[in-house]
């Protein structure tokens, strides 16, 4: 690949940050929206403009349109005066952008009528998005997906291609960026939906509902975003409080595929399309389009896919390329929430606990939280479902069985068969928790349990604060700590222990829909802080109720039927991860570098070292960085002879 193509892919995913702030919190001045009255007039009256936009325009003009959509039909206008652009425009957008698009939001950061690009290594998924701009009413259209060859016939199965509508709906006052509650609530865009009529917002009234489809047929929508007061319910025993709707009953299903979706004029509406490279997809420039056709004609928007010649290894630690970069999360998915929530249908909880866990390896967390003990009644089936969906083999993360008031002999005998236990499941060795965020006394109190556990080849986490290392900082083997995962102070003192595996929660959790801010908290901003695994609280489906006081749901994928639907955070989760697999390779690449006999192999593998020795993970540009890697990957591969 060249340098050029690189940059050239690299433009439309940068997202730019001053620009951010004209999101959905733009104000247009006076003085613009004049000038805007202004240039509509002058734009109407010149005689290469299309007939379609010149009518757009009349009836923007005609219309008590609101600054904002004066001002949207202006820019747009503007760049489509050269041409004939047809009945819509779009802009290609970055798809971790910092920027939400909303229906009356500019894409500030959009490419105009550009190529949707994507570029990805093998073993990867990769999305792209862009924005439509309808310049009249187009009803429901049907949006499909073209063949993607290369020049030389090779193809990129249309199978690991997904097109989906982002659904902008109803959610916390404080949505996008933070994970605290406000009592009230906007629009945010967040959902990838196959079917946007899965969920109705009611703008006039501020409000979400569900469609629910019974089983004769018959649909009805239930609200699904009223007021706390009238929204309760007995919660689960060990998940605390839900709404009373339940999304993963049989009547609340997404299609299997995108269905025809809703223009309409003078609304932005954006699209993402994820491509999964599988192990061994060729390399090479994979081009086709999305084909958009309605009752008035058609248009096709062009795709290019890059697939470079190597490909991603699992995620390792910035301090030692050897050591797995363990992702896990604080979960409460089990067989009995699960059955909880769909009415008691275990066939059902099977197939969704099992769509559930691949979807979590799909998005690079390869590790699941299994509560309470191992030897619990469904505890060797969860882990049949694990092997099975392709989570790790050698670590499992859940609790244990202890008896601390036993003899030392008794509980070395217990911690022994347990062992022996987790072995027959085909696990190197269980990782167990016990005790949360505890003081210093309770941390020492358990110190000869935790190692007669120990002595058996069990391992131990728990979550916590500094107290937790000066009492027993030597033992753990797991720390989660409640510190930023750009603060490199946060980790410096474990690692210099060098035994266990530090992970960061609590600053944010889970519940920030940006999928930017997601990326660098999951990605560069811990990897090169020199954390070593992941384990935030939470991930779990719903509630979809958004409406909260002191934190918001703490959701990455909500359940639906039977899997989850995806959103834009948990899309930013994985690329997040990916960034730490790029680097993994990189950075493995400059150390054999570094071995060389050749000093100008030597140099470039050193200065890849100093590449990320000046990287601020608080702000660097991960777009920018992604595709400076990707540079450098590729470069040391060439004089390795990779």
């Amino acid at each position: 690949m060249s340098k050029k193509w690189i940059s050239a892919a690299l433009l439309p995913l940068i997202s730019l940050a001053p620009l951010c702030l004209r999101a959905q919190m733009e104000k247009i001045p006076a003085e613009e929206v004049g000038a805007a009255e202004k240039s509509l007039k002058e734009l109407v009256s010149q005689p290469t403009l299309s007939p379609i936009v010149k009518n757009h325009l009349i009836r923007v003009a005609g219309k008590k349109a609101s600054p904002k959509q004066l001002v949207n039909a202006v820019r747009t206008a503007r760049q489509a005066n050269a041409a004939d652009p047809g009945r819509f425009v779009w802009y290609t957008v970055p798809a971790m952008s910092e920027v939400q698009y909303l229906p009356d939001a500019y894409p500030v950061d959009g490419q105009y009528n550009a190529p949707v690009r994507i570029v990805m290594a093998q073993d990867e998924y990769e999305p792209g998005s862009f924005v439509i701009y309808p310049f009249e009413d187009l009803g429901k259209v049907r949006l499909s997906l073209s063949e993607f060859k290369t020049a030389d016939g090779k193809v990129f199965p249309a199978s690991d291609l997904d097109l989906k509508v982002v659904k902008v709906w109803y959610q916390n006052g404080n949505g996008w960026y933070s994970y605290f509650g406000d009592t009230g609530l906007k629009l945010l865009p967040e959902l990838l939906l196959n079917d946007e009529d899965l969920i109705k917002v009611d703008t006039e009234n501020e409000r979400n509902y569900a469609r629910i489809t019974e089983k004769d047929g018959s649909v009805h929508y239930r609200w699904i975003s009223a007021p706390l007061q009238i929204d309760k319910r007995i919660g689960h025993p060990t998940y605390k409080e839900f709404c009373p709707f339940q999304p993963m009953r049989r009547n609340f299903q997404d299609a299997k595929t995108l269905q025809p979706v809703t223009l309409k004029e003078g609304e932005f509406k954006q699209f993402f399309l994820t491509a999964h490279a599988r192990k061994g997809q060729a390399p090479g420039l994979y081009k086709g389009s999305i084909r958009i056709d309605g009752p008035k004609g058609g248009c096709g928007i062009p795709v290019a896919i890059r697939v470079l010649p190597f490909e991603l290894p699992k995620p390792c630690a910035y301090s030692d390329t050897n050591k797995p970069f363990l992702v896990s999360s604080y979960s409460y998915i089990s067989f009995d929430l699960i059955m909880y929530e769909n009415g008691g249908d275990f066939e059902l909880a099977k197939i969704q606990f099992e769509n559930t866990l691949a979807n979590q390896v799909a998005h690079n967390q390869d590790m699941h939280m299994v509560r309470g003990n191992p030897m619990q009644y469904d505890f060797e089936f969860t882990s049949d479902l694990m092997r099975k969906v392709g989570m790790r083999k050698d670590y499992i993360m859940g609790g244990g069985m202890f008896g601390g008031g036993q003899s030392k002999s008794v509980r070395r005998q217990h911690a022994r068969a347990q062992k022996k236990y987790v072995e027959s499941l085909g696990y190197k060795t269980a990782i167990l928790g016990y005790g949360d965020e505890p003081g210093a006394g309770w941390v020492v109190n358990q110190r000869d349990l935790f190692s007669d556990y120990q002595s058996a080849g069990l391992l131990f986490f728990i979550a916590g604060g500094d107290q937790v290392f000066h009492a027993f900082g030597y033992g753990y083997d797991f720390f989660n700590t409640a510190r930023r995962p750009e603060d490199p102070e946060a980790t410096r003192r474990w690692n210099e222990v060098g035994h266990a595996w530090v992970a960061w929660y609590a600053v944010h959790h889970v519940g920030t829909e940006s999928p930017c801010f997601n990326r660098r908290q999951n990605g560069l901003a811990p990897y090169l802080c020199n954390y070593s695994a992941l384990c935030n609280y939470a991930h779990h489906y719903g509630p979809y109720n958004d409406r909260r006081e002191t934190y918001k749901p703490m959701v990455f994928a909500y359940g639906c039927g039977e899997s989850v639907l995806d959103t834009l955070e948990w899309e930013g989760f994985r690329e997040g991860l990916d960034d730490i697999r790029y680097a993994t390779l990189l950075k493995r690449l400059a150390e054999e570098a570094n071995a060389s006999p050749s000093i100008e192999i030597q140099h470039t593998g050193r200065a890849v070292l100093q590449f990320f020795a000046e990287l601020d993970p608080a702000a660097c540009d991960m777009a920018e960085v992604r595709m400076e890697m990707i540079r450098r990957i590729l470069e040391l591969r060439t004089l390795l002879k990779k």
